[in-house]
């Protein structure tokens, strides 16, 4: 059986913990009898492969069904033996296109909302553009208000539909108020995850102010650049942005914890919770850092450099804000006061890797991202499936849209009250929010997963 299950060939636990797993595995295989030899490629013997892993990896694996139908197509299969409580394990396939939720983002670099407001009505609105893409080069902006979608007026009840045609077509044509029509081709994008940092003059204070995308090895110098910048300009307060952030490498969730925080390399950062094969584990700052893509890790003395010694740190969120992300603010609390301020983050609270058949001659293209572990900080808290409840509740829409780090954007304003000692915000009261009717950031949610971790083949 385990020669049927190849992982992603990257690491995240010790070599002990692995032959813990692998014996307990094999010796589970060789209680029952040889699978039958399906056809290659065949809906039973792919199924029937999805099902065997599960029974391994799966943080649900007891309540797998006994007897499932083998015949259906796999999505349909996976889709049966999933746990109602299971909003994010995925099965993909490069040759299946609805496998895949096809994102604005990936595919032209910029996301839209649609709202409705007060008076009825309705405004289409970019509301992120990723830095250095033809997106911003040709003029996008956030808050640009789209007028028409290769010609359509958009809605709350089109504008899926014309974001997926234009992502077949690869191709998009926007009418932008203020602006000519613009076109852009589809491309593959690929971000720097440190959009952009700061640092705000407020009254005598210097505010350092942090825009950080995605938790991956490769923002590692920028992440450097910007924590210089900060220590120099002697910064007294941090505000992090995260509110569009997927997550990602948990690895790198803890080197910018590392940095937060006054921790010590052997202080426990995570605490994983897996099924009976995998039982429980608490790992290190050290040892969670180690396993940062080669290249880009960190050594402790370079994240004790970059520290800033802050008594506090502000971090926005909003309902975007999802697994290594959401994981820095579990992580940190432990450690160091963390002010979340915005919206309720997703609830991506556990973890994965990425599983492939392993018998090249069965024609299997499929890959299993099954719900693995529940992730837990050095205090054992965790379970936030409903996402993490800001301290200080703030509207992004509430306001014109601004371009990240105005001192305008209503959740940095809010930073900024909680730090100039004001309660709260009147302005925020005086008018209704819109009424939110798209959000095409939805399908990024949708396709990020949960934390990313690594395994040893």
């Amino acid at each position: 059986m385990w020669n049927r299950l190849l992982i992603s060939k990257k690491c995240s636990y010790s070599c002990i913990w692995l032959l813990l797993l692998f014996s307990l595995t094999q010796s589970s295989c060789k209680k029952g009898n040889n699978p039958p030899d399906y056809p290659a490629g065949s809906n039973q013997y792919i199924n029937n492969w999805i099902l065997d892993s599960m029974k391994v990896y799966y943080y649900w694996s007891s309540e797998l069904p006994s007897k499932p139908n083998f015949n259906v197509e796999p999505s349909d299969f996976f889709s049966s033996i999933k746990n109602s409580h299971d909003k994010f394990s995925r099965l993909t396939n490069p040759a299946v296109r609805e496998s895949y939720y096809p994102s604005l983002v990936h595919n032209f670099g910029f996301e839209l909302v649609v709202f409705q407001e007060s008076s009825g009505e309705v405004k289409t609105n970019v509301a992120m553009v990723v830095p250095g893409t033809q997106a911003q080069t040709i003029g996008l902006e956030r808050g640009s208000v789209v007028k028409t979608i290769d010609g359509t007026k958009p809605s709350g009840s089109n504008i899926a539909d014309l974001i997926q045609s234009a992502i077949a077509q690869r191709k998009i044509s926007l009418d932008i108020e203020g602006k000519r029509e613009l076109t852009l081709g589809a491309a593959l994008i690929s971000e720097n995850p440190v959009y952009l940092h700061k640092v705000f003059n407020n009254g005598g204070k210097a505010i350092a102010y942090l825009f950080y995308n995605s938790f991956e090895g490769r923002s590692k110098y920028d992440l450097e650049a910007a924590f210089a910048s900060f220590k120099a300009a002697n910064v007294s307060e941090l505000i992090i942005d995260l509110r569009y952030n997927p997550g990602g490498d948990i690895g790198m969730s803890a080197a910018l914890a590392a940095v937060l925080s006054n921790v010590n390399q052997s202080d426990i950062f995570v605490e994983y919770r897996g099924n009976k094969n995998a039982g429980t584990r608490r790992e290190s700052f050290e040892k969670t850092i180690s396993n940062i893509a080669p290249g880009y890790s960190f050594s402790f003395d370079e994240l004790k450099a970059m520290r800033l010694h802050l008594n506090r740190v502000f971090v926005l969120t909003g309902t975007h804000t999802a697994s290594a992300a959401e994981f820095l603010i579990k992580g940190l609390k432990p450690w160091v006061n963390v002010i979340q301020v915005g919206a309720s983050t997703l609830g991506k609270d556990m973890a994965s890797f990425s599983i492939k058949d392993g018998n090249n001659s069965k024609n299997n293209n499929w890959s299993i991202e099954p719900m693995i572990f529940k992730l837990y900080n050095s205090n054992s808290d965790g379970d936030y499936p409903s996402g993490l409840i800001p301290d200080i509740s703030a509207n992004e829409f509430s306001e014109a849209l601004v371009p990240f780090g105005d001192a305008k954007d209503p959740l940095i304003k809010s930073a900024m009250a909680r730090i100039n000692g004001i309660a709260r915000v009147s302005a925020f009261s005086a008018k209704a929010s819109p009424q939110l009717l798209y959000d095409s950031r939805e399908l990024m949610d949708k396709n990020a997963g949960q934390v990313k971790i690594q395994k040893l083949p």
